[in-house]
């Protein structure tokens, strides 16, 4: 498997890609930025509208190797779902997975949708810290020890 780098090699970001990726992060669709307000207070670092090689992902978490694209109807159409089979094949060989969500998923049913990320980015993390299952004990009172309660 080819590891991605991006400053050398054949696959370094495309000239170009670091400039279009502010351009999109400033301009995100409706669902983009619904997602994102989501994404962003998760535990774990997603990166927007990131360069990867010659594309620009909508969403990326590096350490999970893990990419969600937001899908609009443009998507269904045959000569955009040719480009992303084949953005889908290159991000694969680079050890990435290719989570794909439909903007109508986003708007309807959200929480489930973030759920699915987490768990996929838990799956390809197991040491990931898990949330606690228990409330965290409270702190003693200022200036007293737990034996002077």
């Amino acid at each position: 498997m080819v590891e991605y780098d991006r400053f050398t090699g054949p696959d370094r970001i495309k000239p170009g890609g670091a400039q279009r990726g502010r351009r999109l992060r400033a301009s995100p669709t409706h669902a983009e930025a619904k997602l994102w307000e989501r994404l962003r207070r998760l535990d774990i670092r997603i990166r927007r509208q990131a360069p990867l090689g010659g594309y620009v992902v909508d969403f990326v978490c590096l350490r999970a190797k893990l990419v969600i694209e937001v899908d609009g109807g443009v998507h269904e159409l045959t000569d955009v779902a040719l480009r992303d089979l084949d953005r889908d094949t290159w991000l694969k060989s680079q050890g990435f997975r290719v989570l794909r969500i439909p903007n109508a998923r986003i708007d309807k049913e959200l929480d489930t949708v973030v759920s699915e990320i987490e768990a996929a980015i838990r799956a390809s993390m197991p040491t990931l810290k898990q949330p606690a299952t228990t409330p965290s004990q409270p702190f003693p009172l200022e200036g007293k020890g737990f034996s002077d309660l």
